[in-house]
């Protein structure tokens, strides 16, 4: 039997006798445990040196994905979050070709992204 249906059947019983029952709140995460992250829209960008997609999360606060090198260039892609009000944060970068990095952008606390490109470095 389902914990819900052994839930209500104790709870009908209880009914029935006349009694009272109090749930206990939820379970919660631990202390200190990270909160899982919300991403719900995704994202792609391309350019000579490679491509990179992913998704937005945490109301734009944080990015993840993958970059990849696609071409025998010299240039190793990487991604930029461009910041609201100013700044960046850069992803690790591709390359050689075939290489791939995961994109992890986590802005400063306060600030969000609104913007990615992509970029590269001589390598």
């Amino acid at each position: 039997m389902s914990t819900r249906k052994r839930l209500a059947l104790a709870l009908a019983t209880t009914a029935l006798l006349g009694g009272t029952v109090a749930l206990a709140p939820a379970a919660t995460a631990a202390p200190g445990a990270p909160a899982a992250d919300s991403c719900t829209n995704n994202w792609s960008i391309s350019s000579r040196q490679g491509f990179a997609n992913g998704k937005w999360c945490n109301y734009n606060t944080k990015v993840v994905g993958t970059v990849h090198d696609t071409n025998s260039d010299g240039r190793c892609p990487f991604v930029r979050g461009g910041l609201r009000g100013g700044g960046h944060v850069d992803s690790d970068w591709a390359g050689p070709k075939g290489d791939s990095s995961p994109v992890r952008l986590q802005a400063p606390r306060g600030k969000s992204f609104e913007r990615l490109q992509m970029m590269y470095i001589n390598c």
